[in-house]
């Protein structure tokens, strides 16, 4: 991937929720060097939307990450004047909107728009319909029997029924976060285009809609027996150690085999997933190119 040409200093920021479990940053430091190797010369860096998720990894692992304000700072302070803020979220929810948020307060704060730091940003993962359709293509990987066989076609519908869900009594379960925000219905959306891809790949969410129960009473009325229950995160941290996959009677693993369904779990995330980070590029691509277009106005 090719640097945009700009005469002015440009900056990347990644922003996440944020996690304090060690599985989950090192995705997030995965992510973090391929970005570093597509834009090599260019500062890349991390920062957190949580503080609280700030102050647990920094007192359980010593890691500092900074917040959102600090990093922009920091990017400024090594010399950029123009920075592309990358949203590391799901959907363009509340935490997608926050994130704006500080990014125009600090913005703002140099009152001369000329030594004002110019900040565009990158969208979350599923912002339209082109989106899920992309992320559909990527996501067996998450849910295949066995994570070390590759399929050797070429062919995008051979390796889509490679890994679909052939047995009428199994089905994958798929758990995302959900949100209280109106972009909680691009997890229908994308659910809707799960079924027409695969067939019996659902999708649920923690938070939001659909519920578990609804997940629950749609595999009794499909007849599945099984699931392969895998999270529709970014990275396996908190929720997918606790909320899906965890020993408390309310998680979904157990309330899943309460009701009768055998479980099969594999701790794995979006982001450890090549064409998954491949999107959130792209999606970085189209604000670097936002911004060369903004400076030629400007210019």
């Amino acid at each position: 991937m090719m640097l945009i040409d700009s005469p002015e200093k440009t900056g990347m920021l990644l922003v996440p929720y944020g996690s304090a479990s060690p599985r989950a940053m090192a995705t997030y430091e995965n992510i973090l060097a391929l970005y570093r190797k597509d834009y090599p010369g260019m500062p890349v860096l991390l920062a957190f939307t949580s503080r609280l998720m700030i102050k647990r990894l920094q007192e359980r692992e010593g890691i500092a990450i900074p917040n959102i304000e600090e990093a922009l700072g920091k990017l400024s302070g090594q010399g950029c004047k123009q920075v592309v803020v990358q949203s590391l979220q799901i959907v363009p929810g509340g935490e997608f909107h926050r994130l704006v948020s500080l990014s125009r307060e600090y913005e703002k704060k140099d009152a001369d728009p000329e030594r004002r730091l110019k900040i565009t940003i990158g969208l979350p993962l599923l912002s339209c319909l082109e989106d899920c359709r992309r992320v559909s293509e990527a996501l067996p990987d998450l849910w295949r029997p066995s994570r070390d066989a590759e399929s050797k076609e070429g062919d995008e519908t051979v390796r889509k029924s490679q890994f679909a869900v052939e047995s009428k009594k199994e089905a994958v379960l798929l758990a995302g976060h959900g949100t209280g925000h109106p972009a909680d219905a691009i997890y229908s959306q994308m659910a809707q285009v799960l079924k027409k891809d695969y067939g019996q790949v659902l999708l649920g969410t923690i938070e939001g809609f659909p519920s578990l129960l609804e997940m629950i009473d749609e595999l009794k009325v499909i007849g599945a027996q099984k699931v392969r229950l895998r999270p529709f995160l970014l990275v396996a941290g908190g929720h997918a150690e606790n909320d899906i996959s965890g020993p408390a009677p309310d998680s979904w693993k157990s309330s899943l085999e309460r009701a009768g369904i055998e479980v099969d779990f594999h701790l794995s995330a979006l982001g450890e997933i090549e064409g998954i980070v491949q999107i959130l590029k792209e999606h970085s691509l189209k604000a670097l190119e936002e911004m060369e277009m903004q400076a030629d106005r400007r210019g």
